[in-house]
């Protein structure tokens, strides 16, 4: 693929990444189309159907987990509290509650092939960096990889007409009683 066609396909799904974090994961494709700056024929010749598209953002998503799993792993001999805390912080930052929607039709089996490859790699290095935390002291030994994942899904997951005034700092708040809460003895540690 051309560097220009390849920017372009990137460009389309980080669109949607956007638009689904923030319409749903039945948004109107036009609105990815204008966010990636293509038009609708452009979108369309990339990711013939919406389920291709979908399956783009879900491997492009599963691609960012498990690449910020493997940087906490690297970071975790040097200073674990700190690679732990990026960890998280990554994961939030992929909104990945508002995204699982989308990936997740009626169960977890019915993903495409490479979605479900794209887990499996992802998986991996996130029970590593996981296991890492554990060894440290960071994290409750019986952790799943799985619950922390969806526990961060379902707090990142976008709330129901909540303003900043109403609940100010309210999915960062939920993140750190949550992070506190896995460490073995229930307090966080500073950054």
């Amino acid at each position: 693929m051309r560097a220009d066609a390849l920017e372009r396909r990137n460009a389309i799904v980080g669109a949607a990444r956007a638009v689904f974090t923030q319409r749903g994961h039945d948004a109107p494709l036009d609105a990815v189309a204008e966010l990636a700056n293509v038009g609708i024929a452009t979108l369309y010749r990339n990711f013939p159907t919406r389920e291709d598209l979908v399956t783009a953002v879900a491997i492009a998503t599963l691609t960012d987990a498990r690449e910020a799993a493997e940087t906490a792993l690297a970071g975790m001999p040097t200073d674990p509290a700190l690679a732990w805390h990026r960890l998280v912080d990554r994961l939030v930052e992929l909104r990945l509650g508002a995204l699982i929607p989308a990936l997740v039709v009626h169960s977890f089996t019915e993903l495409p092939l490479e979605v479900l490859a794209a887990r499996e790699l992802t998986k991996t290095q996130m029970s590593a960096a996981i296991g890492a935390a554990q060894a440290a002291g960071l994290v409750r030994a019986d952790l799943l990889p799985l619950e922390f994942v969806i526990a961060l899904a379902k707090l990142t997951r976008p709330q129901i007409e909540l303003s900043d005034d109403a609940m100010p700092n309210l999915v960062p708040r939920l993140v750190a009683v949550f992070v506190a809460g896995l460490r073995p003895d229930g307090t966080d540690l500073p950054v």
